[in-house]
């Protein structure tokens, strides 16, 4: 009491005694909530905000599952933070990241509750391509293998299964870039048929690739000849009785593909037949008469085509 008058008393005096009064706090809540980017691409950032129903009257510290922390400023009801996602690659792993806040300190608030619900973003993969190019010798010899290898610009992160236009599969392993294969090219044989083979990628499928690509250039292999003889050999009747036919018979080690034309030394021609192997041609001796002159014949072959 300061003063106090009036009452027609002979002495009024105020007792100096304060009234004393507790103002006790009702106990409100505010509440800190986390939100995030619904979706970003793989190698960008997550960006987290931490907000407030009040703003903070001291700095409030929001701490994350993840790690990071935000701080909300004095006189603020916002707070941010950036979080790298996993960097770019060239494989399917796109997901989801489920971030809550764990704890949250400051602000001076009678009673600072931190909302529970996760932030959830989707990582999306940014598609990346990756290469399958096939290679093969660039020569092999009639009878031996042909080697195709199956190389990728990055390595599997399963097994790839790349299939060639000849049948055959090349299987890259898990953690390797590269797979090869072996071809058997046709037997060597005595015929003049080198060539050439050309093989593309049909399929290519695994690894866990985001977009997995087949080179399309072929793969272009020589097959040579290896040089094997065929003989040429010329026979006779070992005698004939004058005015008689000598029967020349030309015989091939390998039957022939084509007609083969023999030319002998007297000026006579056989030819043996395509899918054959021996031709004959007769040669008339001279006319018998009452002489003695016998003699002997001897022809040869002076050319085989």
């Amino acid at each position: 009491i300061t003063n106090a008058t009036g009452g027609n008393f002979e002495n009024l005096v105020p007792n100096t005694a304060p009234a004393v009064t507790t103002i006790a706090d009702s106990i409100d809540t505010t509440t800190v909530t986390l939100t995030a980017n619904n979706s970003i691409t793989e190698g960008g950032q997550i960006t987290y905000t931490a907000t407030l129903t009040n703003p903070a009257q001291t700095p409030v510290a929001v701490t994350l599952s993840n790690g990071s922390v935000i701080t909300i400023k004095a006189g603020e009801s916002v707070g941010t933070v950036a979080v790298d996602t996993p960097a770019n690659d060239v494989y399917a792993n796109g997901s989801t990241v489920s971030t809550t806040i764990t704890s949250a300190t400051g602000g001076n608030f009678e009673n600072l509750v931190p909302n529970t619900a996760p932030a959830v973003t989707t990582i999306a993969d940014s598609i990346d391509t990756t290469t399958v190019t096939l290679t093969a010798n660039n020569s092999v010899t009639e009878g031996g293998q042909i080697t195709y290898t199956a190389t990728l610009t990055n390595p599997a992160q399963t097994p790839v299964n790349v299939t060639l236009s000849n049948g055959s599969v090349i299987t890259i392993k898990a953690g390797e870039s590269v797979g090869t294969v072996a071809v058997d090219t046709p037997a060597n044989d005595v015929y003049a048929n080198g060539s050439t083979v050309s093989t593309t990628i049909t399929s290519a499928t695994g690894g866990n690739f985001e977009n997995l690509v087949p080179n399309t250039a072929p793969a272009v292999t020589t097959i040579a000849d290896s040089i094997d003889t065929t003989t040429a050999t010329l026979t006779a009747n070992n005698s004939v009785t004058e005015g008689g036919n000598i029967t020349y018979t030309a015989t091939l080690t390998n039957p022939a593909q084509t007609p083969v034309t023999v030319t002998l030394s007297n000026g006579q021609t056989i030819v043996i037949e395509a899918g054959k192997s021996a031709g004959t041609v007769v040669f008339e001796t001279p006319a018998n008469d009452v002489y003695n002159n016998g003699s002997t014949v001897s022809t040869t072959i002076t050319s085989a085509t």
